[in-house]
């Protein structure tokens, strides 16, 4: 071989040595290290940090001869003390901690090699320390916790212990000789779905382990310390939500997305969380009563069952958007609301009313406008008055009132909130307050998340809005009385603070509590429709009838414009049976028999006798 190949060759052959002494400079540091301070008790700890740990003579071990401390000798010489001290200061600048962290770390990773995880009583075996003195290195552990180098070990799910294990991504650095930057450590393969689930686990493990909720919740702090990088679990936190608060909401969103229904079962996931029945039965009348911190913050709300144990916790739209944040779009394939009507959903209808129905419908109209509302909003709250705008369309059945309040939503470009006011009355005393209550908690967060505030709207409201009742001469139940003046109580209460727009229909012409009528900016009465109206409602539906045909009907026959439709339908009908449009006597044999009652004649209204 030529003397210039064998000198490259050579110098290869050194380079690769140094390259693998370099590799494993830092195993053999940790090695050196581990060997050293196994069982030096206060010796080199204090070394390395002097002043950390007393110095006193320490009494002798039954277990160990009398021999072992006849000599004098020092266990290290200085030359090896000053190596530890050289080598540990190494270890501490790859670390970026300081010198009796990283000498913690040691005793930690030589526990971590042996088995899979460690705890505190290890490192104080690992010294020949006792736990006393381990209490002057506390704050030297946690703050190995605090960056992640060490992380809580939630295998062992209700051990006694708090175990630790040495994080996967400094061993990886360590055996790369790669360096570590501590900013980016983070607990392995994490999100807020695992975290969920975690507790999830945790909850599950205490269930089957028959063990009690106060150590459950004692789980949950760590698991949060470990993963408080995690956006979701950060702002959480925040909301400064006790444990058990905290625990519960952890549960819920895992539900929401492990299960079909995206909702937790209130019965079972009380069971899951809570041993003891009296706590069980305390979280469950918050609940019931709309008083839990969770409900108060908006976070969740409960849909109800037939009865109490059968209703599940949902995620409302804020805590679906604390939990999923960005994700929050993959969870729904349509943004809007289940509970609303879009006015791109409601059908256009032309609709009919005489001079003074026309300017005030059209005065309300032109105030919801959104640029209006919003102007009209500001100068109110200018003038310390309610910004609300409240609207009362009274009058006969089939008037046009619920379609005059969806025509209204329609052109305004606002969605409508639809209330079943005998779905808010239920059997259960003391559930409708609630039920109420519920109504319009869930207008105010509907009006947060949408871009316009949607109209609430009251339908078929008569039983709400009439006179309340003396309890004292209540005829039936004075329970049932006390209860529909608590829901009336509730409903004017909550019309004094309305941030938006409320529109209630009713039959009742004369029985209206006085209270209600003080609080409708809009009182719009809706008649029986004159002639005029009733001949052009016949026009826009039977465009082919003549005029003259039109305006006989509309006098013969004192008709809402409900009733109207009614006859239109059967028109249709008769089209589609015979193939051909009825005649004006067949339209007029349809009509008599619109009103209830045999023999009854066109002008007659209601039933007859």
């Amino acid at each position: 071989m030529p003397w210039n190949c064998t000198v490259v060759v050579y110098f290869c052959s050194v380079k690769i040595n140094v390259i693998m002494m370099k590799k494993n400079n830092l195993i053999q540091t940790l090695s050196f290290l581990a060997v050293q301070m196994e069982d030096s008790e206060t010796q080199l700890i204090n070394a390395i940090a002097p002043g950390t740990l007393p110095e006193y003579e320490r009494p002798r071990r039954r277990s160990e001869r009398r021999e072992s401390f006849v000599s004098d000798e020092p266990r290290y010489k200085s030359e090896m003390v000053d190596q530890v001290v050289l080598k540990n200061k190494q270890l501490a600048d790859f670390l970026a901690v300081t010198p009796l962290q990283a000498a913690i770390f040691v005793a930690g990773f030589a526990q971590n090699v042996d088995r899979k995880d460690f705890d505190k009583d290890n490192i104080c075996s690992f010294f020949g320390i006792k736990s006393m003195e381990f209490l002057m290195m506390r704050n030297d552990f946690e703050e190995l916790v605090r960056k992640r180098i060490f992380l809580a070990e939630t295998t062992h799910q209700f051990s006694e212990r708090n175990d630790y294990i040495i994080n996967p991504q400094v061993k990886e650095a360590i055996f790369d000789d790669k360096k570590l930057d501590l900013k980016t450590l983070k607990a392995p393969d994490f999100d807020r779905y695992k975290f969920v689930n975690a507790v999830s686990n945790l909850i599950e493990s205490r269930e089957n382990e028959k063990v009690s909720s106060l150590r459950l919740f004692r789980q949950i702090g760590p698991l949060e310390k470990q993963h408080k990088n995690l956006t979701f679990v950060k702002n959480f936190l925040k909301l400064n939500f006790d444990v058990e608060v905290r625990t519960l909401f952890y549960e819920v969103c895992d539900d929401f997305v492990t299960t079909r229904d995206r909702e937790s079962d209130i019965e079972c996931i009380l069971k899951d969380i809570y041993a003891e029945t009296c706590l069980r039965m305390d979280v469950a009348r918050e609940l019931k009563e709309g008083e839990h911190e969770l409900q108060k913050a908006g976070l969740i709300e409960v849909t109800q069952g037939s009865m109490f144990s059968d209703a599940s916790i949902v995620l409302t739209d804020k805590g679906k958007q604390l939990f999923l944040e960005e994700d929050y779009d993959l969870f729904s394939t349509d943004n809007r609301s289940q509970s609303l009507i879009y006015p791109d959903k409601i059908a256009e209808k032309s609709m009919f009313y005489d001079k003074e129905q026309s300017e005030q419908l059209e005065l309300l109209k032109e105030n919801l406008l959104e640029e209006k509302f919003s102007e009209l909003q500001n100068q109110l709250e200018k003038l310390a008055m309610p910004k609300g705008v409240a609207a009362l369309f009274y009058g006969l059945p089939g008037t046009g009132k619920t379609e005059t309040a969806m025509q209204i939503a329609r052109i305004t470009g606002r969605a409508v909130c639809h209330v079943d006011i005998s779905a808010a009355k239920s059997c259960w005393y003391g559930e409708s307050q609630k039920l109420v209550k519920g109504i319009f908690t869930n207008y105010r967060r509907l009006c947060e998340k949408e871009k316009q505030k949607p109209i609430l709207l009251f339908n078929e409201a008569d039983a709400l809005l009439s006179s309340r009742q003396n309890i004292n001469n209540a005829s039936g139940s004075s329970s049932v009385a006390q209860t529909e003046n608590a829901i009336q109580n509730i409903i004017l209460e909550e019309m004094e603070k309305l941030d938006g727009i409320l529109i209630a229909t009713t039959n009742l012409t004369d029985n209206l509590d006085s209270a209600f009528a003080r609080r409708f900016l809009f009182k719009v009465e809706f008649g029986q429709p004159t002639v005029e109206a009733k001949q052009s409602i016949w026009k826009s539906k039977l465009g082919w009838l003549p005029d003259d045909d039109c305006r006989a009907l509309s006098t013969k026959f004192d008709f809402s414009g409900g009733e109207i439709d009614n006859i239109i339908r059967k028109v249709v009908m008769e089209e589609v049976l015979h193939g051909t449009r009825p005649t004006v006597a067949k339209i007029e044999e349809l009509c008599r028999h619109e009103k209830i009652g045999n023999g009854c004649n066109g002008g007659s209204i209601g039933f007859q006798a």
